[in-house]
C-alpha cells in the first residue's frame, strides 16, 4: 500500500510539473511511463496510479498558467478569456478558486455517478456513435445561431471555416504531423490572439485582491452539473473534445458571466478525464492519453477501475489544495512584474516551444492561428467558433468524407 501512496505521490509532483510549464503535457510523459512498466518488474499498478495522478492534477493546476500568462494546453484553451478577463479586473485568484471548485467538485459527482453510467455507457456508445457527424454539426449550429445579428453570424460561419481548414491543413496532412501542429494551433487561436493587444496596450495589471472567503455553492450548481454531464459525454464519445462539451454546458444553463463559464469548463474536464478511464473499461477504448498508457500496461476490470477512481480522488484533494496555494503566490506575485514584458515573454516562449516541437513549419501555423484568433474580438462574436480547428476535421471525419475534402483541396 504504501508503494502505492509513493507513485500516487510522484504523479502529483510530475501534474504539478506538466500544469505549470506551458507547452509540456501529461501525453509528452506518459509513454515513457508505460515504456517503463512494459520493461521493468516494477508493478503494474503502482505505474498506473502514477499516470491517473498525474493525469488529475494536470487537469486542476493548467488553469494557473492559463489564467495568469494566458498559455493555453488543450482543454484550457475556452477558459482563457474569461480567466483573463477576471486577471485584468483584479481578481485572477477567484478564477482559479472557480476552477479549483469545479475540478473537484466535478470530480466527486462523477465518482458518485460511477455505477449508473456503468450501466448506460456501452448502450449510449452503440447508439450515438453512427450519429456522431449529426452531433456535432448540430453543436456547431447551435453556437452559430448563439449570435444574435446576421453580421455575426456570417462572422462566426467565417471564423468556424477558415479555423476549420487551418485544422484540416495542419492536422491531417504531411505539412506537420498531427499531435504536433496542436502546440501551434492551440496557442495562436487562444494564446497569442489574447495576448498580443496587450503587447500593444499602455496598461499593466492591476493589483490582485485576494479573498478567502468560501464561494457560495447555489449560483454554481447548474454550471457544475451541466459541465459534468458534458465532461461524460467528452470522455466517452470520440469527436466531442473539452470545449465542445463546454459550449454544451453553456446552453443548457444559459450561463454568460465568466465565473458561471469557468466552473463549467473546469467541471468538463475533470470528469472527461476521469472517464477517460472508465471508458476504457465499460467500452475498451481509451479517451486519453492516459488512458492509452493505462490499458498497456494493465487490463482494467472492475477492481483495477474501482483502484483507479480512489487514486483519482486522492490526486483531486491534493490538487485542489495545491492549486489554490500555488493561485494564491501567483496572484501576490503577478503585479510586481511588467504587464507588457510578461506578454512578450509568454509569447516568446511559446514560439520557442512550436519550434521545438513542431519545426520551422510550426510558424506559419502559430501565425496564421493568431491571425484567425484575432478575428472574433474585432468582430464581436465568440471565441468558441475558433474550435472548428477541431470539430470541422472531426465532422469530415466521422461523414467519411476528410480524404475527399483532402483530395478536393488538392493535399
Amino acid at each position: 500500500m504504501l508503494d502505492v501512496l509513493a507513485y500516487a505521490m510522484l504523479g502529483i509532483g510530475l501534474g504539478v510539473f506538466t500544469g505549470l510549464v506551458p507547452g509540456i503535457h501529461v501525453n509528452n510523459l506518459t509513454p515513457m511511463l508505460a515504456a517503463l512498466a512494459l520493461s521493468s518488474s516494477l508493478p503494474p499498478m503502482c505505474l498506473a496510479a502514477a499516470i491517473v495522478s498525474m493525469s488529475l492534477v494536470n487537469t486542476f493546476i493548467s488553469y494557473i498558467p492559463s489564467t495568469f500568462l494566458g498559455a493555453p494546453e488543450e482543454g484550457t484553451e475556452l477558459s482563457v478569456l474569461p480567466a483573463h478577463r477576471l486577471l485584468l479586473e483584479g481578481h485572477g485568484y477567484e478564477a482559479v478558486k472557480l476552477t479549483a471548485f469545479g475540478c473537484l467538485a466535478s470530480l466527486m459527482l462523477s465518482a458518485v455517478l460511477l455505477w449508473p453510467l456503468l450501466l448506460a455507457i456501452t448502450p449510449a456508445y452503440e447508439l450515438i456513435q453512427p450519429q456522431m457527424h449529426w452531433l456535432l454539426i448540430a453543436v456547431v449550429a447551435i453556437m452559430i445561431a448563439l449570435e444574435r445579428s446576421k453580421a455575426g453570424i456570417l462572422w462566426a460561419v467565417a471564423i468556424f471555416f477558415l479555423s476549420g481548414l487551418l485544422g484540416l491543413l495542419a492536422l491531417d496532412t504531411n505539412l506537420c504531423r498531427g499531435d504536433a501542429a496542436l502546440m501551434p494551433l492551440l496557442s495562436g487561436l487562444f494564446g497569442t490572439s489574447v495576448l498580443l493587444p496587450s503587447v500593444f496596450s499602455k496598461s499593466g495589471l492591476p493589483k490582485q485582491r485576494i479573498k478567502d472567503e468560501p464561494l457560495e455553492i447555489r449560483p454554481n450548481v447548474r454550471p457544475l452539473c451541466a459541465g459534468t454531464a458534458a465532461g461524460i459525454l467528452t470522455g466517452v464519445i470520440p469527436g466531442i473534445g473539452p470545449s465542445q462539451g463546454t459550449v454544451l454546458a453553456q446552453l443548457v444553463t444559459r450561463s454568460k458571466g465568466a465565473k458561471e463559464f469557468l466552473v463549467a469548463v473546469s467541471g468538463v474536464n475533470t470528469s472527461k478525464a476521469l472517464l477517460s478511464f472508465v471508458a476504457l473499461y465499460a467500452i475498451g477504448r481509451p479517451r486519453s492519453g492516459a488512458a492509452v498508457a493505462v490499458g498497456q500496461i494493465m487490463e482494467v476490470g472492475l477492481r483495477e477501475l474501482v483502484f483507479l477512481i480512489g487514486v483519482a480522488l486522492f490526486a483531486g484533494g491534493i490538487a485542489a489544495v495545491l492549486q489554490l496555494q500555488l493561485g494564491k503566490l501567483a496572484a501576490k506575485h503577478i503585479g510586481r512584474m511588467p504587464y507588457r514584458a510578461t506578454c512578450i515573454a509568454v509569447m516568446v516562449s511559446i514560439i520557442g516551444l512550436t519550434i521545438w516541437y513542431s519545426g520551422l513549419i510550426g510558424l506559419p501555423i502559430l501565425a496564421t492561428a493568431t491571425a484567425i484568433g484575432l478575428l472574433p474580438a474585432t468582430t464581436g462574436v465568440k471565441r468558441t467558433h475558433c474550435m472548428g480547428v477541431i470539430m470541422l476535421p472531426c465532422i469530415l471525419y466521422f461523414a467519411g468524407l476528410k480524404d475527399v475534402v483532402i483530395s478536393a483541396m488538392g493535399l
